[in-house]
């Protein structure tokens, strides 16, 4: 690190890579107009080092519903939890987010409250972009850079202002070098009689550059289904064939509808904002109740909207409220070490009725009916350092899961298995029905026989006339828990993070509180430390 009294600090957090495109611009204009500025993500600052930093500017995004992107995790923790003098530190804020959720731009906005709250000096506004964000970007590291010009010294710059080109440098774009990966299969991994379906998936990576690893997701684009976008065109009565510009690019509204936009998915903002154009009583009366709306919204998708309340609206006001369709993430369920050219995902089939209308996800719908095996997929890696079995292969583990969230405890397992590792392993899983819902059963149970899963507590909420869940399980076998935790254990959680994962974490803060013979806060302060060491990881969804 320079000077850091003369330094500006850029620091970026996201996922897709924008937060990043809007710091490197920074750095680039700053050093164009002779100011000495350094970038780096978050996760490779080294975060002790921010008592030093005089002059600072963030750029983070917010995933899904208000948390942090993985790659601030840690320093958005530290900022939090540390009682650092920010007394002398002058900071501004990039906030990027998606307005169609509830919580737009939070995580920014959190940086910016505790920078605050630390004493830190906020030279200009906090800038908050929405998906589209590049003009919201370029302008909040214009206004940004040029106060710091009035703070920190200059070089000699013989250039003009009006000489630098403005340009985000977009890394963020997959989809144009995704990787094709041919479906080699796919099957039901439930047994007949199942209420529900969840597909296994295996995907060809031959001549890919993809080196994953257990803990890591990969990615997949997909398409809305036709006979959806069928519906909604004629529910609004729009032309199919009228020309629409979506980020400098024409394409007919049909096929912008197939490929860009999110129909399936419904939150509370896009009802809202749905409301403000068409101004309907009863949809007025509806979003002015916040309870309503998100009940509403959480079963229902873009047609059930147009459907229920109906009215004449332009086609770009249309499109104005509609959220960009991305991805879906899957994690990786197998090992590369038995398989180094392929990858094996399991993927949820979202299928219900509501209001006597059939439902689908897009991506599992896609995966099931609109794609072969043989055909090809886009898909990208997406790598999770923040989710890893421990470098000691002695090191024991304790998997916690329901449904889908098998995946990546697959591919630990069988991770441990080639590699001989001596840890112990022991398994939580849940699900409805084991008769028809105990997925992957012959693989686990193998393990099991074999002496690599040392302990397997499988519970199944359906099969008890009161029902049952994991929480249940993880507090009947509390000593033998706490007493892995002591020993190092490390602790991992995948799977839904409203139900689950939110009742298997209060269940192990109870575990360590009973157990330790501790009051709340010395557990939370435990709990808290294990997080710190990576002795407890999640994967949440």
């Amino acid at each position: 690190m320079q000077n850091s009294d003369n330094t500006l600090y850029i620091l970026h957090g996201s996922r897709t890579g924008n937060s990043k495109s809007a710091a490197v611009l920074a750095q680039e204009y700053a050093e164009y107009l002779g100011l000495q500025a350094e970038c780096f993500s978050m996760q490779e600052f080294d975060h002790d080092k921010l008592k030093e930093v005089k002059n600072l500017m963030i750029a983070v995004s917010t995933h899904g519903e208000g948390d942090p992107p993985v790659q601030a995790e840690d320093l958005y923790e530290y900022v939090h939890n540390k009682s650092l003098d920010m007394k002398h530190v002058n900071y501004s804020v990039l906030a990027l987010g998606d307005s169609s959720y509830k919580h737009f731009c939070k995580t920014g906005k959190d940086f910016d409250q505790r920078l605050a709250e630390l004493g830190g000096n906020k030279v200009i506004e906090t800038g908050e972009c929405d998906i589209d964000f590049e003009e919201n970007a370029k302008s909040w590291v214009r206004n940004a850079v040029d106060e710091f010009t009035n703070i920190l010294p200059s070089s000699e710059n013989n250039k003009k202002k009006k000489d630098f080109i403005f340009e985000l440098k977009l890394d963020d774009n997959q989809y144009n070098n995704a990787y094709n990966a041919r479906i080699l299969e796919k099957k039901i991994l439930n047994q007949e009689g199942s209420t529900k379906r969840t597909m296994h998936i295996r995907l060809s990576l031959q001549n890919s550059d993809f080196t994953f690893e257990p803990g890591d997701s990969f990615g997949i684009y997909c398409t809305n289904s036709r006979l959806l976008v069928d519906r909604i065109i004629k529910q609004l009565k729009f032309d199919p064939t009228y020309k629409i510009e979506n980020k400098g690019k024409k394409s007919m509204l049909k096929e912008a509808l197939v490929s860009d936009y999110e129909l399936t998915v419904l939150t509370p903002v896009v009802v809202e904002k749905y409301a403000e154009l068409i101004n309907n009583k009863d949809l007025n009366e509806l979003v002015s109740d916040k309870k309503k709306v998100e009940e509403y919204a959480e079963t229902r998708n873009i047609y059930d909207l147009i459907s229920d309340f109906p009215d004449e609206i332009e086609v770009e006001a249309f499109l104005s409220i509609l959220r960009k369709l991305d991805a879906r993430l899957y994690s990786v369920a197998n090992s590369r070490i038995i398989s180094a050219d392929e990858v094996d995902l399991t993927v949820g089939i979202i299928e219900y009725e509501q209001d006597e209308r059939f439902h689908e996800g897009v991506s599992s719908s896609f995966l099931l009916s609109r794609v072969e095996e043989g055909e090809k997929v886009p898909v990208y890696l997406e790598p999770n350092e923040r989710f890893r079995l421990p470098e000691n292969p002695e090191t024991p583990i304790v998997m916690i899961s329901t449904g889908t969230g098998i995946a990546p405890f697959r591919a630990f397992l069988q991770e441990r298995k080639q590699k001989k590792a001596k840890g112990r392993n022991w398994l939580f899983f849940g699900d409805r029905n084991e008769k028809t819902d105990f997925l992957y059963r012959d693989e686990i149970n193998e393990f099991k026989n074999k002496g690599i899963l040392t302990r397997l507590n499988a519970v199944f909420s359906r099969d008890h006339e009161r029902k049952k869940y994991i929480h249940h399980d993880m507090l009947a076998n509390s000593k033998e828990l706490f007493k892995w935790i002591e020993e190092g254990a490390h602790v991992y959680i995948c799977g839904n993070k409203r139900t689950m994962a939110k009742d298997a974490r209060k269940a192990l803060r109870k575990i360590i509180q009973d157990e330790g013979k501790l009051s709340a806060k010395e557990a939370r302060t435990y709990f808290e430390k294990m997080k710190s060491r990576r002795q407890f990881q999640e994967d949440v969804y």
